[in-house]
């Protein structure tokens, strides 16, 4: 692998930050771990610590603003005491999606992009944009959503279905990879976020991602090799947290025992958080 970077992708509201807060407490604390951080290998733990320090209160953290582009980086040591880096990117979500709208990408996504040899996507099921189209509704059926006669189409946003294919293309172009041959680095990890909010669906990931997103599901498998690419089931804090009240359970026993990820094929809960991140780096 080219290196030990992994370039952290998902919009507004699709946890990226209560992760980054639980991923850090696990491998500071959790000895059964697969990635665990080296003594003294945090640069600047103090990006984490409202974050942290809101979990421990039973609380949301806030909302990343729209001006930050910030990292974390980790040295971080596996099981059998390889040393890897770990650089976290922390940005607003509504940066990530003005790439697409505004088909422009700042220089630091461009060497982002070049530099990491694995993408985690953040993509949470319960807020994504699904307009209806003909495979769903037959033309002579009136849309569900609207009183009018008349069908119409909005413009104004993207169907996720799409805006997700486009974006790994423009991050495909950037990074000056070739799809003509499947790809093998970066490798790619689509994180289905806030899996506590599916009511305990039995579903596997990569069924999930087949059904809400068939054409980045179909985008994903031409363009990387089977190997390279893996979709994962997570729910950071195992169940939803306000700003203004303490969930008292949550701060009795600490955030390190909540949260979970389904593995790739999987329909059950695991609780080491630190797996998506460990597969993208190989250990």
């Amino acid at each position: 692998m080219k290196g030990t970077d992994v370039l952290v992708l998902g919009g507004s509201g699709t946890g990226k930050t209560h992760y980054a807060g639980q991923l850090l407490g696990r491998m500071r604390h959790d000895r059964s771990s697969r990635l665990r951080v080296r003594l003294g290998g945090v640069d600047d733990l103090s990006k984490l610590e409202e974050i942290l320090t809101c979990l421990e209160e039973g609380q949301a953290a806030g909302h990343t603003p729209a001006e930050t582009w910030t990292g974390i980086r980790c040295e971080l040591e596996t099981d059998d005491g390889t040393a890897v880096v770990l650089e976290w990117p922390e940005y607003a979500g509504e940066r990530l999606f003005a790439i697409v709208d505004h088909r422009m990408m700042p220089d630091e996504w461009r060497e982002s992009a070049r530099s990491a040899s694995g993408w985690l996507l953040f993509i949470r099921p319960s807020t994504l944009k699904l307009y209806e189209d003909l495979l769903v509704r037959p033309t002579d059926v009136k849309p569900q959503h609207s009183d009018s006669p008349v069908a119409i189409v909005d413009g104004a946003g993207w169907d996720d279905r799409a805006r997700y294919v486009e974006l790994l293309q423009m991050f495909l172009f950037a990074a000056g990879q070739s799809t003509c041959e499947p790809i093998e680095v970066p490798r790619l990890a689509v994180v289905f976020s806030c899996w506590d909010e599916l009511n305990g669906a039995q579903s596997t990931p990569e069924r999930l991602l087949a059904e809400r997103l068939p054409l980045l599901n179909a985008f994903i498998r031409s363009t990387w090799r089977d190997e390279a690419w893996s979709a994962w089931g997570l729910s950071s804090l195992g169940r939803a947290l306000r700003n203004d009240e303490p969930d008292q359970e949550f701060r009795t026993l600490g955030p390190e025992n909540f949260g979970y990820v389904l593995r790739p094929g999987a329909t059950t809960q695991d609780r080491d958080l630190t797996s998506p991140v460990a597969w993208l780096l190989g250990v």
